[in-house]
């Protein structure tokens, strides 16, 4: 039996994210932007300790927005990703590369030689912290699509979201794809969608599964 939240958890509207999901027979925190000791990171902290069943849990959100946590997490699900390895400053084009540090989210792709070294040198803040890096096969190139509770407005990418919530638990999620030639998308990170930037119809759809309390 889920434990339910006092009212005084509040609806959106009060400045609280949580609402009931039926379905699941739990509690989501749709903040959509969970970073670690932000506000929506205790939020779910706080339910936890309550032993309300939530998600993403704390550990939830790390497993998503760490980028080499992610792509093993996904590998262990059996979901299609790229190889991937951590470096502190080496890396051999063509390739994705994500930082694995507090202070910088921004993502890199180099496709050629030439300015590994500045790249890398920017990347790992002077090769202090290390680098997630990504292989991009021959011929494939980048997309990214809005994931609504494993929903998402685009038919195509619909399996993908699906899979994504049930594997991750995020509810609101921006999903980095790399598509190969043969049409294959593998699985290559997840970030921010705050409930605030969520479309009319990504919000018909959401407040169609959830319950918001009074």
């Amino acid at each position: 039996m889920t434990k339910r939240l006092p009212s005084s958890a509040g609806r959106h509207a009060t400045g609280s994210h949580v609402a009931y999901y039926p379905q699941g027979e739990c509690y989501l925190n749709l903040a959509g932007s969970y970073d670690y000791l932000e506000s929506p990171y205790y939020e779910s902290q706080a339910r936890e300790h309550d032993s309300v069943a939530i998600h993403p849990t704390c550990k939830e959100m790390l497993d998503a927005y760490i980028p080499p946590l992610c792509l093993q997490k996904a590998h262990l699900a059996g979901l299609p990703a790229p190889e991937f390895y951590l470096s502190n400053g080496y890396f051999e084009p063509p390739v994705i590369i994500d930082p694995v540090n507090p202070f910088m989210i921004r993502s890199r792709v180099v496709l050629k030689s030439g300015r590994d070294e500045a790249v890398a040198k920017s990347m790992t803040r002077n090769y202090t912290y290390g680098i997630c890096c990504q292989e991009l096969p021959v011929g494939s190139h980048i997309v990214r699509f809005r994931s609504v509770l494993g929903w998402c407005f685009h038919t195509r990418y619909r399996e993908l979201s699906k899979a994504v919530w049930e594997t991750y638990r995020i509810p609101l999620a921006k999903v980095r794809v790399i598509v190969k030639d043969d049409g294959t998308m593998l699985l290559s990170d997840i970030s921010q969608l705050p409930y605030e930037t969520l479309s009319a119809r990504e919000k018909k759809y959401l407040e169609e599964q959830v319950q918001w309390d009074k």
